[in-house]
This record gives structure tokens, C-alpha cells and sequence, in this order.
């Protein structure tokens, strides 16, 4: 049976699966710390060495990448390793069907062979319309960003960017306090300085020091503290985290119609659905003044699906076999 070697690599971690070809459950998922590798050829050694399919049965690989594709050398957002999409080819073979995406336009084109079971609304609405544009959002170690564009034929076209380096907007004096903070250590203040891992710990930390308080927690503290609901700072923290997340939303929705639904993935707010449900970030989303009707009947979910990455390089997988051979 042929098969896809898959794999989504992030900023922190690298996940690797097999998938048969027309398939899209990863099967074999290992997660690798990019950190305990020298470089992508390494981990990837070390899965195609432990894996139950021989590389003559995979004829495609298609990997997702925290960062641009379409440089001469790929390098990483938040992860040192490098390599140029030549040596990927070389080094599985110039027979095999390769592919790089970013991996935001791997979540995208995960919107293909994704259940209802794999999502959560948010909202009043949840009616999308499958021939328009979505957005596919995720806070993680950065901020990802893509816009799908479903296709007829083929598979969907998905324009990537780096959707998480925009400016940040602020709209109260909470906000603006935030931002001010956080000046103090960035020039400019992007958007994942807020909506991401360590966007969460600087919330927690600019809310603290408007009380005149010095600490800083991680973001695996802030959910410990979360957890045991004895920090009303992080609390307000993760509040403020959503109110961002719906700020931001709200502006891509302004600049493409997203008929289509807004599909929020990433490592963090799947872990906190409940609290999201109960938060402002819909509020926030929708506060675009006179362009308020414009946004409110876009319908927004979590997607729950552990790897939608891996699923969506699964997908292009398919896609990409078929042209190929």
C-alpha cells in the first residue's frame, strides 16, 4: 500500500506520521523536541528508522513549516533549523513526490476531510458557505495565519503569510496600558506578542505590573494557575488573551469576506473551550462600529482534532500522488 510520510514542524516541537495515501488519520504519530536534534534530517532519521513502513512503500512526503516555504533557504520562525527544499528532495529520493507547506496552509487545507465532530462554535452562528473563503487562526509558539479558498478540482488554494506579524490594535485603556508595557521591550508590538505561548505570559505580566506587582509566570504556569483558580491575574489574563484573539479576527474578517467560517486551531485555546465560550472574544470580534453587521454572521469554531496539521499534509498528500505519478 502506498503511503505519505507526513510532518508537521513547529517552533517547539516536530510531529511525524504515516498516513496510506487517500487517507487522513495520521497513523504513528511520534512527537519529537526539535530542541534534542541537531537539524530536521536527524529527527527524521531517527522516525523513518522506528517506523513499520519501508520508504520503498512512500511515495510522497509533504512537510509543514513554522515559517516561509518560498525562500531559497527555509529557516524556521522559532526554531534554529535550516534546510533548502533541494536537500529534502536529495535526501528522500528524486522519485518521490515532496512537497513544503507552511504550517498554517497545512491547518488549511485540513478544512477538506475535517468532521463536525472535530469542531466546536463559537457564537450564535454556525453556518458557513462551502464555496467561500475561511480563515484558519492558531496562538501557539507564534501566531499563524492562512486564508483557504476552496477550489472545484484540486485542492484547496490556500494564501499563506506571516498573518501574525501585523501591528497590534488596541481599543481600551486596559489595552493601552498593555501596550505601552510592552513597548518599554519591543520597538514595535505585533499581534503574537499577545496571541501566542509567550503573548499569554506578557499579558500576565503587564496586568501584574499595573497593580504594582513584579512577576512574570510561563504559560504552563498561568494554566496550573487556571487550574486551581486561586490567581484572578491570570484569569484575567486569559480574558484579555481571547478579547486580543477576537480583536484581530475581527480585522481579518474586514479584509476577506470569510463566508466560510473562521477556524481557530493552535496549542492553546483548545485547551481552554470552555472558557473562550464564556469570554468577550465574540464581543470583541464583532466591535468594528459601523461594520459590525459586516463581521457578526461569521461563524467562528475551535478545532479540536489533536493534529490538524498532519491531517491537512495528508490531504495535500493525496493531491499531490495523483499529479505526480
Amino acid at each position: 500500500m502506498s503511503h505519505a510520510l507526513i510532518a508537521d514542524l513547529g517552533g517547539t516541537n516536530a510531529r511525524f506520521a504515516l498516513v496510506p495515501i487517500h487517507e487522513y488519520i495520521p497513523q504513528e504519530v511520534r512527537v519529537f523536541s526539535c530542541k534534542n536534534y541537531e537539524n530536521f534530517f536527524d529527527a527524521a532519521a531517527d522516525y523513518i528508522n522506528n517506523c513499520s513502513v519501508d520508504m520503498d512503500n512512500i511515495d510522497a512526503i509533504v512537510l509543514a513549516i513554522a515559517g516561509p516555504v518560498d525562500l531559497p533557504v527555509i529557516r524556521f520562525s522559532n526554531n534554529p533549523w535550516q534546510f533548502t527544499r533541494a536537500e529534502v528532495q536529495s535526501y528522500f529520493g528524486e522519485h518521490k513526490a515532496v512537497a513544503l507547506l507552511n504550517d498554517f496552509d497545512a491547518v488549511g487545507h485540513s478544512l477538506e476531510v475535517l468532521t463536525p465532530e472535530d469542531l466546536v462554535v463559537i457564537g450564535e452562528s454556525s453556518v458557513v458557505d462551502p464555496k467561500e473563503a475561511s480563515w484558519v487562526v492558531g496562538a501557539g509558539t507564534g501566531l499563524g495565519v492562512a486564508c483557504v479558498v476552496p477550489q472545484d478540482v484540486g485542492p484547496n488554494i490556500v494564501l499563506s503569510g506571516e498573518g501574525g506579524h501585523v501591528d497590534l490594535a488596541t481599543c481600551n485603556e486596559q489595552e493601552d496600558d498593555i501596550l505601552r508595557f510592552l513597548r518599554t521591550r519591543h520597538k514595535r508590538v505585533s499581534a503574537e506578542r499577545v496571541l501566542s505561548g509567550m503573548g499569554l505570559e506578557n499579558i500576565y505580566e503587564a496586568l501584574a505590573a499595573k497593580q504594582g506587582i513584579e512577576r512574570r509566570l510561563t504559560a504552563p504556569e498561568i494554566g496550573a494557575a487556571l487550574k486551581a483558580g486561586d490567581d484572578p491575574i491570570a484569569e484575567a489574563a486569559l480574558e484579555q488573551f481571547f478579547v486580543f484573539l477576537g480583536r484581530v479576527i475581527g480585522d481579518l474578517v474586514l479584509s476577506v469576506e470569510s463566508r466560510g467560517g473562521v477556524y481557530i486551531a493552535g496549542g492553546i485555546v483548545p485547551r481552554y473551550v470552555n472558557e473562550i465560550l464564556k469570554s468577550g472574544f465574540r464581543n470583541a470580534m464583532q466591535e468594528k462600529g459601523r461594520m459590525k453587521e459586516f463581521v457578526s454572521p461569521i461563524p467562528t469554531f475551535v478545532v479540536l482534532s489533536e493534529y490538524p496539521g498532519l491531517m491537512g499534509c495528508a490531504c495535500y498528500a493525496s493531491h499531490l500522488v495523483s499529479l505526480f505519478f
